[in-house]
């Protein structure tokens, strides 16, 4: 079975068509991604602050191309929920909204398609689970707040792409009516393909 699965999806990437990009055409990227550091900082009692485990995210982008070089379009992440490695167990997580602008330099080779530069700006949902063991105090609500990232990436034969991106997301924990503002910073590597179609 994996044989034939594997065949299939061989297949399927011999056939692929390539053609450069033109004003007019349009791309759903899927990725997913895995963070390789983080950082995060809860302003506590004097702040807490340190990493969180690394952890999966998953995205889908769609782009249009205002001209033959510049895409721009809109996309949503998924970083799903990771434990902070401060002392506390609390585990952080978002899910991203974001306009986005890529830009290109197409590459003339076998293997390399293009270079490309990413940055996105938009609004993230903030998860947070506090670590009652630590802190003995109920369950806090969150406040959502902004998220940017900026990346590059190489898109490869048969319309696969691998990115970097380094992104920020702002929130904040209300506790007994107390507000404590968060920063989440992450550093990932996402792989994933694109889907193009032709106006």
């Amino acid at each position: 079975m994996k044989k034939i699965i594997l065949t299939v999806i061989l297949l399927a990437l011999f056939i692929a068509p390539t053609f450069a990009s033109e004003v007019g055409d349009m791309e759903i990227l899927g990725k997913i991604g895995y963070t390789l550091d983080t950082n995060v900082k809860l302003f506590y009692n004097g702040g807490d602050s340190g990493s969180t485990k690394q952890n999966f995210t998953l995205g889908t982008d769609f782009y249009f191309y205002v001209n033959s070089q510049v895409a721009m379009g809109f996309g949503v992440n998924h970083v799903f929920d990771s434990t902070a490695e401060y002392g506390a167990d609390d585990k952080y997580g978002f899910t991203n909204v974001y306009l986005a602008v890529r830009p290109k330099m197409d590459v003339d080779s076998d293997i390399i398609n293009s270079f490309y530069f990413v940055a996105q700006a938009g609004y993230g949902f903030f998860r947070f689970d506090n670590d009652d063991s630590y802190y003995d105090l109920p369950a806090p609500s969150t406040n959502n707040g902004f998220y940017w990232a900026i990346g590059i990436g190489v898109e490869i034969v048969y319309d696969f792409f691998l990115e970097f991106t380094h992104s920020f997301n702002y929130g904040s924990v209300i506790s007994e009516g107390s507000t404590y503002d968060v920063t989440y910073s992450a550093f990932a590597l996402n792989v994933g393909y694109k889907f193009r179609f032709k106006p």
